[in-house]
């Protein structure tokens, strides 16, 4: 259509030309002749353009299109397609638009949309119940409304994607989950859910998990000291101190689990919390658990190498980060046997912060992988090594993973060996020179 359009105009123009030649050679005046012409077909166009300036400003209708020729017609023709193809995508975008008002409806969570000065723009029915925010509250500004300091301070960061724990009542009785998502440069999304049942089922998970671990642990101290008083008598025959010895290592055993359920718990309970963002010399902290299981009386007769990046430390909760490290280590001296080599890596790569443990023991059965870091799961329940072993340390190892936003990986094959990783995301390592 392009193309057509300047071939009609070029060919008008040749029209004009033959005709002032034509004008010309009659009147003998050919300058005179030329300059007629010319004004003549410039006329023509301004009156052209003012048609066409007068349908576009009043709509520019497909009914009302003047007749035009050349260039003009071809510049209207544009204008319709245009018109026609914004007029599809509006309804397009108002079917989109409708489809996401119908979903967002649909969401049990409070969902909000905000412009760049943070003025509520939209809200679903689930804000009413959540945050008490209702229609009534439309292109008023958002910390108004919800004056909690964490939640304005939320605002001041300008972070593209956070996400926040409030406690809305004077009594901390309700708290919501938050997240702000910076849709783009103009518009931020905002979406909350109530967490109150939840944080209700956590407390009292752990007041029971607590109330039964001291129950179990002032009968066990009296057990345990008793045993000990008779471990240390000179009037227990031989028969029976084997199984003093036995009972004792079971008590002692007890103990342990009774620490790591309390701990387990506690870690539960605080995952929704945000992970404390200490930085952690961990070429230090590696090398002092590699020296002390190494020296320690469960290494056995294991070869320990470790590779170490001096430079690299990390962000996150230093206690939590130690028992990861320490339980994997731990793990991989008694459920091998002696002789096996075991190797500490800390390394970099693609940004990410990596730990492995990494044995060439017997390693594990393919079945027992997806299993191994449920609470109280073991491989082989007969080995004496494994009684070591309280069945929760790598279920704690996965818990603080998740709160770290950390991948936990496991990768073994039968006679070749055993690596775990520890993959901890880009934002939480940090090199010091």
């Amino acid at each position: 259509m392009q193309n057509s359009g300047w071939k009609q105009e070029r060919l008008a123009i040749i029209v004009f030309i033959i005709l002032a030649s034509i004008t010309g050679a009659v009147s003998g005046l050919w300058s005179w002749s030329f300059l007629l012409w010319l004004v003549i077909y410039f006329a023509w166009k301004i009156s052209e353009f003012k048609s066409f300036y007068d349908w576009y400003m009043r709509g520019a209708s497909k009914k009302n299109l003047p007749a035009y020729h050349g260039i003009f017609e071809t510049i209207s023709c544009k204008v319709i397609s245009n018109k026609n193809r914004i007029k599809e995508a509006q309804n397009r975008n108002k079917h989109l638009l409708q489809q996401f008002v119908t979903t967002a409806q649909a969401l049990p969570f409070a969902t909000l949309l905000l412009n760049s000065r943070f003025e509520i723009q939209w809200v679903n029915l689930m804000a009413q119940e959540i945050l008490n925010i209702s229609d009534a509250d439309m292109n008023g500004k958002i910390d108004n409304i919800i004056r909690e300091p964490a939640f304005i301070e939320l605002l001041s960061t300008g972070i593209e994607d956070q996400e926040i724990k409030l406690n809305l009542n004077s009594d901390n009785s309700k708290s919501i989950q938050l997240r702000l998502i910076q849709i783009n440069k103009d518009r931020f999304l905002m979406v909350a859910w109530d967490i109150s049942a939840q944080e209700a089922l956590q407390k009292s998970r752990k007041a029971f998990v607590a109330n039964a671990s001291h129950e179990l642990r002032t009968p066990l101290t009296v057990i345990s000291g008793y045993l000990e008083m008779m471990q240390s008598s000179d009037h227990v025959n031989e028969d029976w101190s084997v199984a003093i010895d036995q009972a004792k290592d079971q008590a002692t055993r007890m103990a342990k689990i009774i620490d790591d359920m309390l701990k387990l718990s506690k870690i539960e309970h605080n995952r929704a919390i945000q992970s404390k963002n200490d930085e952690i010399p961990m070429p230090e902290l590696i090398n002092g658990l590699f020296n002390d299981i190494k020296n320690g009386p469960n290494s056995g007769k294991h070869i320990m190498e470790a590779e170490i990046n001096s430079a690299l430390w990390l962000k996150g909760d230093s206690s939590e980060i130690t028992s990861i490290c320490l339980n994997l280590i731990h793990n991989a001296t008694i459920h091998t046997p002696d002789g096996t080599r075991i190797k500490i890596k800390w390394f970099i790569q693609n940004e990410e912060a990596h730990f492995y443990v990494i044995d060439n023991g017997p390693g594990i059965d393919a079945k027992h992988i997806p299993h191994l870091t449920e609470r109280f799961y073991r491989v082989d329940n007969s080995k004496v090594q494994n009684q070591q072993s309280t069945g929760l340390g790598l279920a704690i190892v996965k818990h603080i993973c998740i709160k770290h936003g950390a991948r936990f990986e496991v990768e073994s094959t039968q006679g070749q060996g055993t690596t775990f990783k520890v993959i901890f995301p880009a934002h939480r390592s940090k090199i010091v020179r």
